[in-house]
């Protein structure tokens, strides 16, 4: 059993903002396509949307990660489980 004690602000910030990117630039495509962009036209609205989204990204990881730190400092952080797949190979052998 492990348990998680802190994350880290700056990996969860990079997460975060590459995940909302990610999640706009997949909905900007449908925008684009459909022809409602939410800031402007085109590639404007991609690239004002992509790094607007990256920026709230960022900002919720490290906002989230410090929740996580704060509260596991006081009544302990998630406990973990993990399993070895190759281990479970080797004794079926």
């Amino acid at each position: 059993m492990y348990e998680l004690k802190t994350i880290s602000l700056k990996s969860s910030a990079r997460v975060f903002s590459f995940v909302l990117s990610v999640v706009y630039l997949m909905f900007a495509v449908i925008s684009l396509a459909t022809g409602t962009t939410p800031f402007g036209s085109g590639s404007v609205s991609l690239a004002i949307g992509i790094i607007l989204f990256g920026i709230i990204g960022a900002v919720l990881g490290v906002v989230i990660a410090w929740c996580y730190n704060f509260v596991s400092k006081r009544w302990g952080g998630l406990h973990l489980d993990f399993k070895l797949l190759e281990d479970e190979q080797d004794t079926k052998e």
